[in-house]
């Protein structure tokens, strides 16, 4: 069975100390995942700042590959709510 991976980093609030944005990278690897995040964290200065401040909370998890979102499945999902 394949694997695949979801990196999921939190980005609490300087304000509220409150999460309200949540990063997903998804992928076949760790490495993957963190390579995603990276890339990321270089295009947000929201992302960065959160970052560089201790601001974020992260967890990985592996997944089934069956899991890894498609635009066909992420369209499915929407439309069943």
């Amino acid at each position: 069975m394949q694997r695949g991976f979801l990196l999921e980093v939190a980005i609490i609030d300087a304000g509220d100390q409150t999460i309200k944005v949540v990063h997903q990278f998804y992928g076949t690897s760790v490495k993957e995942v963190e390579t995603y995040k990276r890339e990321h964290l270089e295009s947000c200065d929201y992302f960065r700042s959160a970052e560089h401040d201790g601001r974020t909370l992260e967890a990985i998890e592996e997944i089934d590959v069956d899991e890894l979102p498609t635009p066909e499945n992420w369209e499915e999902d929407e439309e069943e709510t």
